[in-house]
């Protein structure tokens, strides 16, 4: 399995992850992420959002992965 996580092309903060369906490879998301970003990013009205990139055509190639992240108790 593969996963990528996806950033905003502007401030560079996370907007999610998404994990790979086979046959699927990281330059296909790349580019799918690259256009989806021209009209949804911080810089424009519309800001990026992992679930609506997914919906859009793109669910073939990839899904949402969603984390948790526990901290670490010692």
């Amino acid at each position: 399995m593969k996963a990528m996580t996806l950033c905003d092309k502007i401030t560079g903060k996370v907007i999610g992850t998404v994990l790979l369906k086979a046959d699927t490879d990281f330059l296909e998301v790349s580019k799918a992420w690259h256009h989806y970003q021209k009209t949804n990013n911080s810089n424009l009205k519309e800001k990026a959002d992992i679930y609506d990139f997914v919906s859009k055509g793109n669910w073939e190639m990839c899904e949402v992965l969603e984390l948790i992240y526990f901290p670490h108790y010692d």
